[in-house]
């Protein structure tokens, strides 16, 4: 009867030691995606505002320069603000085939080999 209540013991505590490995195995995978998704959240932040400012300038340089060939400032600026609308509508009207379909893709394929990658 001992050997029984030994079995059952050496049972629990192994149960225990499994429950507290999985528990510490799912944490540590918790921060290593935490931690993923900070840093490549970080990347995409400054890599989207050197694009901006890179754009910004290039923006303020053409509209200067279309204004020099005018011989008015503000066309320029009118012609680049017009650019701009056009781009904006072209991207509105393309905006489920150009970034939605792409990003949701990305995102099931990202997290498809998440889960494969750790158990």
């Amino acid at each position: 009867m001992e050997n029984k209540a030994t079995t059952l013991e050496n049972l629990f505590e192994n149960v225990e030691q499994y429950g507290k490995t999985s528990f510490e195995l799912y944490k540590h995978k918790a921060i290593y995606e935490i931690a993923s998704l900070t840093s490549t959240l970080s990347v995409r932040f400054i890599l989207t505002m050197v694009v901006a400012l890179v754009s910004l300038f290039f923006s303020i340089g053409i509209a200067l320069w279309l204004g020099d060939v005018l011989d008015k400032n503000y066309y320029g600026f009118f012609i680049v603000g017009l650019g701009y609308l056009l781009l904006w509508v072209i991207i509105l009207v393309f905006r489920k085939t150009w970034i939605r379909t792409p990003i949701s893709n990305m995102v099931i394929k990202s997290m498809l080999q998440t889960n494969n990658r750790l158990p």
